[in-house]
């Protein structure tokens, strides 16, 4: 019996030190957390503005579950997106790759890290592999099947009752197999959410929109670089994203809008122009209705509090 203990022990031991990694990352008062045989949960909700740089020696998953605004965020290099995250959002991060995020508001996400090792088990049983090499999605991509499982998690997390580690263990088991079937390459690339775009045409739409959204875009346009139909894109575009494709491309156009008039260096009438609004008061409309503020409230003043 003194072996057993011993045995039981070391295995708790050993997944403190494969959660640590994550779980230090994580400020304690951020939320419950929970170590696993493969891996380690989290719920987290933290205020704003924040921000923080990770490289976890574990797969390391994040889904939203409260609407974030305004994320911005690195995987693997120095180029920073920046992208409203709606409920369900997820954002992989591989072990060993660097990543940074900021935010400004509070925001809420369950966290879920699986050990290499683990994830290596899984692919040796789902692929005859012994190993997988996951392929981050584009930041932004909604995942209902991932959120579902984040969900199941952060309920049991704040149970009044001690969390069923077992029970959260075959969550990121489940959660394991799933990003080896969605996140490799391997497996069938699903489109996400049902009846959305398919992970490389939302990547590739959002890329385009972020490089041309001060000028005007059609549909049209946008179908062709998603490859699909006209006639079925925005209804595809709106599932993917959570918003129609116009509300999509007026939300970055204030974003640029409010950074260049809270810089200060430009008159509201050239911001108007540069943001892509066909005069000063189109852009007043536009942000009152949206932000719910005028361009006057939204210059450098507004900001220093």
């Amino acid at each position: 019996m003194a072996d057993a203990g011993e045995a039981q022990d070391g295995g708790s031991a050993h997944r403190d030190r494969l959660a640590r990694h994550v779980l230090d990352i994580i400020p304690d008062n951020a939320g419950p957390r929970r170590a696993t045989a493969r891996g380690s949960v989290i719920h987290s909700v933290r205020g704003g503005p924040g921000s923080q740089r990770f490289l976890a020696k574990e797969h390391s998953v994040g889904i939203v579950l409260a609407p974030t605004r305004k994320l911005r965020a690195s995987l693997g290099s120095d180029r920073i997106i920046e992208y409203d995250a709606p409920v369900g959002c997820i954002a992989v991060n591989p072990a060993g790759v660097d990543s940074t995020l900021a935010w400004s508001t509070t925001r809420e996400n369950a966290i879920i890290s699986i050990s290499p090792d683990a994830l290596s088990e899984l692919a040796a049983h789902e692929f005859d592999l012994g190993h997988a090499e996951l392929q981050p999605p584009a930041f932004g991509t909604v995942d209902l099947w991932a959120l579902s499982i984040a969900q199941r998690i952060a309920a049991e997390l704040a149970a009044e009752t001690t969390p069923n580690e077992l029970y959260l263990d075959s969550l990121v088991t489940v959660f394991g197999v799933h990003m080896l079937r969605t996140y490799t390459g391997r497996g069938k690339q699903p489109v996400l959410p049902k009846g959305g775009l398919s992970l490389n045409s939302a990547r590739r739409v959002r890329e385009y929109l972020d490089e041309r959204f001060t000028r005007k875009v059609l549909i049209a346009e946008l179908a062709s670089v998603a490859g699909v139909s006209p006639n079925h894109f925005i209804l595809r575009f709106t599932k993917t994203f959570g918003m129609p494709p116009h509300r999509y491309l007026i939300n970055l156009r204030l974003d640029l809008a409010e950074k260049l008039l809270a810089d200060g260096k430009m008159t509201i009438a050239e911001v108007a122009f540069v943001a892509g609004f066909s005069d000063q008061s189109h852009l007043a409309v536009t942000m009152k209705k949206y932000r719910g503020r005028t361009p006057t409230k939204a210059g450098p003043a507004s900001f220093k509090s």
